[in-house]
């Protein structure tokens, strides 16, 4: 329990004041120029609560590590209200790729010292102030995070099935 306590007072301060390079809801105008396009790797399906949204992994040594450990259940938590939620990996990932401060809305960013991902759901901040390894993206409507305010509700990433003819 103190565990828990301490990463949450960790996260609050590292991923609390965090942000991401991203485009206004308020305005739609651009905050700050979005990361560039990455190769995907596969397409995922994300699971929280009664919702099902799509998303891809991009195609580096961190998501492929990440996609090794699919399918993953976790419980979310609130490293920053109002702007993403958290789960944590069941082990850490080797720190092999180059990490940014720059992500987007609807990110999927890995927070190396968590180890934990991090969905952005809010783009109300310019950047991050830790840097961390973007490794996807959830492409359907991230909104609905908002409702669970500071509910921990559960989340199931997968790797999405492939339609076959």
């Amino acid at each position: 329990m103190k565990k828990r306590a301490l990463i949450s007072v960790l996260a609050v301060v590292i991923f609390g004041v965090t942000g991401c390079a991203a485009y206004s809801g308020s305005s739609g105008t651009a905050k700050n120029t979005p990361p560039p396009e990455q190769p995907i790797l596969t397409e995922i399906t994300v699971t929280a609560g009664d919702a099902v949204l799509d998303g891809v992994l991009f195609d580096n040594y961190t998501a492929r590590q990440f996609a090794d450990m699919l399918p993953l259940t976790s419980e979310l938590w609130n490293p920053a209200d109002g702007y993403a939620k958290a789960f944590d990996l069941p082990s850490q990932i080797p720190d092999e790729d180059e990490r940014t401060r720059s992500c987007e809305l609807g990110s999927l960013a890995y927070w190396f010292e968590g180890p934990s991902i991090a969905i952005i759901h809010n783009d109300n901040r310019e950047q991050t102030v830790v840097s961390v390894v973007p490794i996807g993206k959830i492409t359907s409507d991230v909104g609905m995070f908002f409702s669970y305010g500071n509910n921990n509700e559960t989340i199931t990433i997968e790797k999405k099935e492939s339609e076959t003819s």
